[in-house]
């Protein structure tokens, strides 16, 4: 279900940040942050190229502009720490659950086994894709079942709209195909349907 780093698009899009960032900022005359050995160096720019392999062609070329007035050291010439690179692709664009350990991880545990059981992993899965960390706590929680509990609430409306031979609004619609995919998304990742990214 995700791009795995043996898969042709995992290979592809590592190839692809490898091309648009890595080369590129090399290239520009990035070198290695001070301290850093060699073979640590090289390893964190594979960690990097297998982390940002989903963003598209046109978001790498765009990290790669961005990065290029984040250098460090004094003469701003050093890689910016792994860090600071994918905080920088996220806010290009989130990855896809399979990028990101934390969302499987916590999608797989108690809470996202209840979550699916309950209705309201679709609410935890956008929670967790667009905040760090994780929902921790009753309230935090709590907040979600509330979200889960708006979001069917919206779901009955349309379906009563559709029942009644109503045309959806495009916003209505675009509403509920989100939620079925963000739904079947969630029970996959609960399921072990969707795997880690190797990195």
């Amino acid at each position: 279900m995700t791009p795995d780093s043996e898969t042709p698009e995992g290979l592809a899009g590592r190839a692809a940040a490898r091309a648009l960032v890595i080369d590129r900022l090399t290239r520009a005359g990035f070198r290695r942050p001070a301290g850093c050995t060699v073979e640590a160096h090289r390893a964190e720019l594979e960690r990097i190229a297998a982390r940002i392999a989903y963003l598209d062609a046109g978001e790498l070329a765009t990290l790669a502009e961005a990065l290029l007035e984040m250098g460090e050291g004094r003469a701003g010439d050093r890689w910016p720490r792994e860090v600071r690179v994918l905080k920088l692709a996220r806010t290009l664009r989130q990855p896809p659950p399979g990028f990101s350990g934390k969302v499987v991880r916590f999608m797989r545990c108690a809470v996202g086994r209840q979550a699916v059981a309950e209705g309201w992993a679709g609410p935890l899965l956008t929670c967790l894709l667009r905040r760090p960390g994780v929902p921790a706590g009753d309230y935090a929680l709590g907040q979600l079942r509330e979200a889960a509990t708006e979001e069917r609430r919206r779901l009955q409306v349309i379906a009563e709209r559709r029942a009644a031979g109503q045309v959806l609004t495009p916003d209505e619609a675009a509403f509920r195909a989100s939620w079925e995919r963000r739904e079947r998304m969630a029970a996959q990742l609960v399921r072990g349907e969707i795997e880690a990214e190797a990195l």
